[in-house]
């Protein structure tokens, strides 16, 4: 099943394992994963056409007259022919090291119709390095060593604030649009149904059929379970660069139409968002009593890597390993000596991370 053009939506757990001292009052971090997002249909490296005057769809000659009268007023309608290159092109320029070669941050604000629970995005800020996720309940900040989850955000405890030990290269960084095309646009069960370029925009609508919508759901929507109808897509894009401006879904339904996701895309909005230094602010706080915690992953192979951070005491530490399915942890290199004892959350902690039969 090909994932779908997907909002940033907190959907799935991380494999991720926490290590915390027995008593403690507060709940164990809910951890997750904003499942990885499109936002918008891809397109080709080809170059596009701005001297195409046919519709994607006949139409009757009534309807090619009332469409020729748009185009003489500069709309541009994109021939069905062409519209794979745009998807290419589209795609390519909403990757993040592209969106970066010109722009200093980006501003993702996200508007949900549907409720899709409280770990569903209505904000997300980046730099080239840095991602600022967040939800209702849940806020991360992620860099490229370690990433730092707040779970429980205007609940009735207090939120447990993680840090997050991401052993990847290059460390755990969320974004909006895939780096895999075939999860961009989903070429079998999604149709466009106009295509078209005006007042310095790229317009593209589509619709699923009812497969493609159930897929729809299950990626962006997992909370939400999907009862039927048609997902609509729309989406706008900036006609000489093709990044994206906007977007919004709907399901339509027994002749009725529900907003699913929208979102507007703001470039280089200016200084850092007041609520990044609040996250900040609460995992960088003073401790006099500061302890070092070190993984290693895939230790004794040509993948290990090594991860070592030095955080305060009483804090909550989780290890991301997605290349692994059933973690092991132990305390010796050679991995002999299964991690049995809780850890104190006091003291430094060294941890070694293999995959169960590695």
């Amino acid at each position: 099943m090909k994932s779908k053009k997907t909002a940033l939506i907190i959907a799935a757990a991380l494999a991720m394992t926490t290590l915390a001292s027995c008593g403690t009052n507060a709940p164990a971090a809910t951890t997750t994963a904003a499942s990885e997002t499109t936002t918008a249909a891809a397109q080709t490296e080809a170059a596009a056409t701005t001297e195409a005057t046919t519709t994607v769809s006949e139409a009757p000659a009534a309807e090619e007259t009332s469409a020729q009268t748009e185009n003489n007023s500069g709309r541009v309608d994109i021939p069905e022919s062409e519209i794979d290159a745009y998807m290419d092109k589209i795609f390519a320029a909403n990757q993040r090291e592209a969106v970066f070669k010109n722009h200093e941050s980006l501003t993702v604000a996200l508007d949900i119709g549907i409720d899709a629970g409280e770990y569903k995005a209505d904000y997300n800020w980046f730099l080239k390095d840095v991602t600022y996720y967040s939800a209702p309940a849940f806020e991360e900040l992620s860099f490229s060593d370690v990433r730092y989850e707040m779970v429980g955000i205007g609940s009735d405890y207090q939120p447990v604030s993680t840090y997050c030990l991401d052993m990847i290269e290059g460390g755990y960084q969320y974004w909006p649009t895939p780096t895999d095309k075939n999860k961009w646009y989903d070429t079998e069960h999604e149709k466009p149904t106009e295509v078209y370029i005006q007042d310095g925009k790229l317009i593209y609508n589509s619709v699923y059929d009812e497969e493609g919508s159930s897929n729809y759901f299950s990626v962006i929507l997992p909370q939400v379970e999907y009862t039927g109808g048609k997902v609509l897509w729309h989406s706008v894009h900036d006609a000489e660069t093709f990044e994206l401006l906007e977007t919004s879904s709907s399901l339509e339904k027994d002749g009725e139409t529900i907003p699913l996701i929208s979102e507007i895309y703001t470039y280089d909005s200016g200084s850092t968002p007041i609520c990044v230094h609040v996250v900040t602010g609460a995992f960088e706080r003073y401790s006099p009593n500061m302890m070092t915690v070190t993984a290693t992953a895939h230790p004794g192979t040509d993948k290990e890597i090594t991860k070592s951070i030095n955080i305060p005491v009483n804090s909550m530490v989780q290890f991301y390993t997605p290349d692994m399915t059933n973690p092991e942890y132990f305390t010796d290199p050679e991995c002999t000596k299964p991690y049995s004892e809780e850890w104190d959350m006091m003291s430094d902690l060294t941890v070694y991370i293999r995959d169960a039969g590695e």
